[in-house]
């Protein structure tokens, strides 16, 4: 790392008391939620799941949830998960009909259009809890590993020239909804077809109401984790918009609304192996690439891109192929929490042994030298786009889920000044909640934007 002259810094004010975060965010909590992760919700979610595709089935429940119910519960469950799914379905197509109108709707048709979503969205999700008794029955992954040499046939003139696997994608045409206004804040939602997965991409802005060109951050969520899915919750990244920053969070492909029948949010990343990262950043990257343009077309020609876990991956994969990007499709400052260089380091993180991926792996015949190889399509192989001065990296000292190690070479290989790199004595869950408390990160971050 290398020392460089410090900005000036703009106070934002924590969401919990810093004492509070200290005692709470621990690696106690981090060991506490592998286990409800990869024990509880994980299998519970594989229920649900199961029960969406099923649409009242108990048959067809027991072949999509690979383990068996009793027959009086099953249908019990089946029927309201499926009753929830139609709710929440009508619930969608309305809000888009709102949202999307050629005439704008009042203000209050706009909102109550998405609390009805929202509310529609949560208690869809919330069937979850039907699956608690029986967790110990349900896997908690559909695993349907893709075997090395399918792989080969998908991917394999990416990694003949890594350095060309993630092409910029032409511009496609973008929707952009109707705006709520509230608070002080606009928010509106964006969507464009994905051009790899050919699903609807979407992604929700929120910026500062009447604000001129404001700097943007494209955010990407990690792994499992869909805001639009559950009610609002304390977000340390909210703050920004208040110091005049745009705040874009996509929806990661196979998350949210762009759910596939039958998987719960990111399950395919994992059920498909080596197949499911490597189609998930092909996918996510493109998408990354259309909002940077976006946001540099329609507003601040500052346009940052980060995220946390598999978010932050994906973002450091996106200014590494920028490079040879046109440069209204370059990011030029990056946000990362919680991150790695050395992906192949996860399959040791507690995450994966939690959830079996190692054994699956094997299962389906892949090796230690066939995961070696698409090592230059899951890591940065070139530097990033923007300067090292204009990234913000934090780790946590304790994280076992992403090694800690990795992201530490990945600081020190990139340069990354030494007051822009924050390490926490805390793991892979409890960084990112700490920033609700501890708000220096963002507080350095915000003050690159504003260079």
């Amino acid at each position: 790392m290398i020392d460089t002259e410090v900005p000036p810094i703009t106070r934002v004010t924590p969401r919990i008391p810093r004492l509070c975060g200290r005692l709470i965010f621990r690696p106690w909590f981090d060991a506490l939620a592998v286990r409800v992760v990869t024990r509880g919700y994980f299998p519970v979610s594989r229920g649900w799941a199961a029960a969406w595709a099923a649409d009242g089935d108990p048959e067809r429940f027991r072949e999509e949830a690979q383990a068996g119910l009793p027959d009086f519960v099953a249908r019990r469950t089946l029927a309201k998960i499926a009753e929830s799914a139609r709710t929440y379905e009508a619930a969608v197509a309305a809000w888009e009909a709102e949202l999307f109108a050629s005439l704008s709707p009042s203000q209050d048709r706009l909102i109550a259009a998405e609390r009805t979503r929202n509310r529609a969205a949560f208690r869809f999700m919330r069937g979850r809890i039907a699956f608690l008794p029986w967790l110990r029955r349900l896997p908690p992954v559909r695993w349907s590993v893709t075997p090395p040499e399918e792989v080969e046939v998908r991917h394999g003139s990416r990694l003949a020239r890594p350095e060309t696997a993630y092409p910029p994608p032409a511009q496609p045409k973008i929707d952009a909804s109707h705006a709520i206004s509230r608070d002080g804040r606009r928010t509106y939602w964006l969507r464009f077809p994905s051009p790899v997965l050919g699903d609807t991409a979407w992604a929700k802005v929120t910026e500062p109401e009447g604000g001129d060109n404001p700097p943007t951050l494209i955010f990407l969520h990690g792994i499992g984790v869909e805001l639009e899915m559950w009610p609002p919750a304390a977000d340390p990244l909210d703050d920004l918009v208040d110091h005049g920053v745009r705040i874009v969070r996509p929806t990661a492909p196979w998350h949210a609304q762009r759910m596939r029948r039958g998987f719960y949010g990111g399950e395919p990343i994992m059920a498909r192996g080596p197949d499911g990262l490597l189609t998930f950043f092909q996918a996510s990257v493109a998408e990354a690439a259309i909002l940077v343009n976006w946001s540099r077309r329609s507003g601040n020609p500052i346009a940052a891109i980060g995220g946390v876990s598999l978010g932050a991956l994906t973002s450091q994969l996106t200014a590494s192929a920028s490079r040879s990007w046109p440069a209204t499709a370059r990011p030029d400052a990056m946000l990362l929490i919680t991150t790695t260089g050395a992906m192949l380091d996860l399959l040791d993180g507690s995450l994966c042994r939690g959830a079996g991926f190692e054994v699956e792996l094997e299962r389906a015949g892949w090796r230690s030298k066939d995961l070696n190889r698409w090592r230059p399509l899951l890591e940065p192989i070139q530097p990033p786009a923007p300067t090292p001065d204009r990234i913000v990296v934090v780790l946590g000292e304790a994280d076992d889920l992403m090694p800690y190690s990795g992201g530490r070479a990945l600081v020190d290989r990139w340069r990354v000044p030494k007051g822009n790199v924050f390490v926490r004595p805390q793991g892979h869950f409890s960084v990112p909640l700490g920033l609700l408390a501890d708000s220096a990160p963002i507080e350095r971050f915000l003050a690159l934007l504003r260079e």
